[in-house]
């Protein structure tokens, strides 16, 4: 049943989050799936800013934050504490601001309707057909597909 091995693809890409992490980028890189929610490599930030005015960058920093590093006050808010370029990953928000971070975090992307995507568009996510596993789990997906039709 459909359902079923879309839960256990899930799992799997649960217990191996940088293989998820990976698919997911391959996927964001062939259709824009992530939309503004991807992460980049912190050294990454060069290229992406080369030819843009030092104030902008300036203002993305400072009013963009450190998405591993918190406080939570009486009332239960997270205050979040300054961008951090020594971290790792950085991303963006919604405004364009600079989001750091020691992790890729895609949980929020680990659905049904992620795995269908990738499943629809195999061929262009390499990382599926390199884990012996997860590509078996998409060949079960894509038979009982087969059999829906």
């Amino acid at each position: 049943m459909k359902e079923n091995t879309i839960k256990k693809i899930i799992e799997y890409f649960k217990e191996e989050e940088d293989l998820f992490n990976s698919c997911i980028e391959e996927l964001d890189s062939y259709n824009g799936y992530l939309n503004d929610s991807r992460y980049y490599e912190m050294d990454e930030l060069n290229d992406i800013y080369s030819g843009t005015d030092a104030r902008d960058i300036l203002f993305r920093a400072f009013y963009g934050y450190d998405e591993d590093s918190y406080t939570i006050d009486e009332h239960g808010e997270k205050h979040y504490k300054e961008f951090n370029p020594n971290k790792y990953y950085f991303s963006f928000n919604g405004y364009g601001n600079l989001i750091s971070s020691d992790y890729k975090d895609y949980s929020a992307f680990l659905d049904s309707y992620a795995i269908e995507e990738m499943s629809e568009n195999r061929y262009y996510i390499d990382s599926i057909e390199d884990d012996p596993d997860l590509a078996a789990l998409f060949d079960e997906l894509e038979e009982e597909e087969e059999e829906e039709e």
